[in-house]
């Protein structure tokens, strides 16, 4: 059984709460609201005691509109981590698909040209497989880490084409595509692997699209500021019937609601599905250390 299907997790969730990245990402943010629920109960207590003058009103607002509010700011905070989630899992399938496809020509490639003139040419195309995933990532990241990627993968004048390329996803499939129509292998076997090449552009152009339109700025900072003033006024409304149990209850509400729109601020970024990238690399090599102990045996 997993650690995330065990009995004990939630108490293993609690113990490293403090030290993950979403916790520690919203600290500022509770904090503030705490402290002014501090505030606020130190001041109605003192009024509520005769400390101050008579004429001095305590801090308080009716309930109803935090209650009208409450489920409206629900209904943002779904909709956002859903809108979120739903990005992630759309890159996260693109790049799937990036890894079968991957798995797939190469497969075809080490199965089908097996030319003995065609060697050096299969030599590249497996290369060019592996630089697909590096060249995709950093276009759609912009890490500036591809020249020493690519180092590792390709020879120095294939890294030099490359980097010239004004878009070297599409620079590296056409080389692909390219090496495919020079090989010595039957019509319908070129027709098969074009397709693969077909399926890596439509990923392209799918992972471009999530990275470059990203979730309206207007509706993030909407969520984010009623959020903020809804817990700024929290206090307030708390005050008549919890009294100084106001400042717990603030800062349990802070943290569930704070981290939910963390969440979906964390997960809106596709990059973690870049993960996967890894295993699209690494398949070229796989399947060429399967062609040669076939070939041994």
């Amino acid at each position: 059984m997993g650690l995330h299907k065990s009995s004990w997790r939630h108490g293993r969730h609690i113990q490293t709460a403090f030290s993950t990245g979403v916790i520690s990402s919203i600290i500022p943010r509770v904090f503030f609201c705490t402290l002014i629920s501090v505030l606020v109960t130190i001041f109605n207590h003192a009024v509520m005691e005769g400390v101050l003058p008579h004429w001095v009103p305590s801090l308080r607002v009716p309930t109803l509109p935090m209650s009208l509010t409450a489920p409206v700011l629900s209904l943002l905070l779904v909709f956002r981590t859903n809108s979120s989630y739903n990005r992630l899992d759309e890159a996260r399938k693109a790049w799937g698909s990036n890894v079968n496809r991957t798995r797939d020509v190469s497969r075809q490639a080490l199965s089908w040209i097996c030319d003995p003139d065609d060697a050096d040419k299969l030599q590249s195309l497996l290369r060019h497989i592996k630089a697909f995933s590096y060249c995709l990532k950093d276009h759609l990241t912009q890490e500036n880490l591809l020249q020493e990627e690519l180092a590792r993968v390709l020879e120095p004048r294939e890294v030099e084409l490359v980097l010239k390329s004004s878009h070297r996803p599409n620079y590296v499939l056409h080389v692909m595509s390219d090496t495919i129509k020079h090989c010595r292998i039957s019509k319908w076997e070129s027709k098969s692997m074009d397709r693969n090449i077909t399926q890596f552009h439509d990923n392209v152009g799918a992972c471009e699209r999530l990275f470059k339109t990203p979730i309206p700025v207007a509706y993030t900072r909407m969520i984010s500021r009623f959020l903020s003033i809804w817990h700024f006024l929290l206090p307030l409304a708390l005050w008549n019937s919890c009294r100084w149990l106001t400042i717990p209850v603030t800062f349990v509400s802070g943290v569930g609601l704070f981290c939910i729109e963390e969440v979906g601020v964390l997960i809106e970024d596709p990059s973690t599905s870049l993960l996967c990238c890894q295993s699209a690399m690494a398949f070229p090599q796989l399947w060429m250390a399967s062609a040669r102990l076939m070939k041994e045996l």
